[in-house]
């Protein structure tokens, strides 16, 4: 068994994976735009040509990740709103907002240790550990639908699966949900039976997926798109604090297995839901940090603007302004 302050304090600091997987050395090569690999998913590589939404486009309400703040999606590291994803995305004609969160508030998962469910490792998303998030979550969503036009939530990391909670079976708010887009999100946990290997979340993670599977609003008009990386291959035997090293440690915490690839945080396969509209590409997990050359992975992120075209071209089909 996992002493109590241990297991409180892994759960705090992954919640599902951690947000820094560590410094890299080297970048791969980009894989061929739009090609199909397996069924419904599709390879595809940054440098595409710019998209534009047309007037009148559903808003857009991002959901941070866990650690994140909303600042970290306007203004990350003070580099400025130009270097933002919500920034990348009003410039491709949408009205972005994202949830307010401040990093501290990341210590309400703590109030779990109150719940006898923690323990048992039978949490869901509305309890204490993550139900504030999710409040949030629906609040802001309920908030952009007021403008009459549609809402596509955007959720980074642990926000894609608590993303799939806060919309729930459809039912639990009212508000005009045109898609669901996923970046970089654990959307399963790993399998039992692993040594030093469990669901972080306590069960949340696994509640959610197993209630509301794959792309479970679908029938009610709601697109899906999952976007995925496979930039970085987990690798056990290499050095420490190499990036495959580091990449291995982290998959294993969210699949069970290492030696996969993925954004050097998720590993690809925990990043897809079955159904939706699949998109690979070749970047890396989190916000770039600042003072880091263009040639170091971490350069580009799902938010970065060489990469937003490579999702919101898949989303601009699969959701037209005339689809409600």
């Amino acid at each position: 068994k996992m002493p109590g302050s241990r297991l409180a304090l892994l759960c705090l600091t992954a919640c599902c994976v951690p947000q820094r997987a560590g410094a890299f050395a080297s970048i791969f090569a980009l894989r061929t735009p739009l090609l199909p690999t397996l069924a419904g998913r599709t390879h595809v590589q940054l440098a595409m040509s710019r998209q534009q939404a047309a007037p009148g486009s559903p808003a857009i309400v991002i959901l941070p990740g866990f650690g994140n703040a909303a600042v970290d999606y306007t203004n990350p590291f003070g580099a400025g709103f130009e270097t933002s994803i919500s920034y990348a995305l009003q410039q491709r004609g949408f009205d972005v907002t994202v949830m307010p969160l401040e990093r501290s508030q990341w210590f309400n998962v703590l109030w779990g240790l109150f719940t006898l469910s923690f323990w048992l490792g039978t949490v869901t998303p509305y309890e204490p550990s993550y139900g504030w998030y999710v409040q949030t979550a629906r609040d802001t969503i309920t908030a952009a639908a007021a403008k009459e036009r549609g809402v596509i939530v955007i959720g980074h990391s642990a926000g894609g699966w608590l993303g799939r909670a806060a919309l729930g079976n459809g039912a639990d708010f009212d508000a005009d949900i045109r898609a669901f887009v996923s970046l970089g999100a654990p959307h399963s946990a790993p399998p039992v039976g692993i040594p030093g290997v469990m669901d972080m979340t306590r069960g949340a993670l696994t509640w959610t997926d197993e209630k509301l599977p794959g792309v479970f609003l679908a029938g009610k008009g709601v697109q899906y798109v999952t976007v995925a990386s496979d930039l970085i291959a987990g690798n056990g035997a290499a050095d420490r604090g190499t990036p495959n090293k580091a990449a291995y440690d982290s998959y294993r915490l969210v699949c069970g297995a290492g030696d996969v690839p993925g954004d050097g945080v998720v590993p690809l396969q925990s990043a897809h839901l079955d159904g939706a509209t699949q998109i690979t590409m070749q970047c890396y997990h989190s916000i770039r940090p600042p003072r880091i050359d263009d040639s170091d992975p971490r350069a580009k992120w799902y938010g970065s603007d060489e990469a937003v075209d490579a999702w919101v071209a898949p989303l601009l089909v699969a959701l037209p302004v005339s689809a409600k």
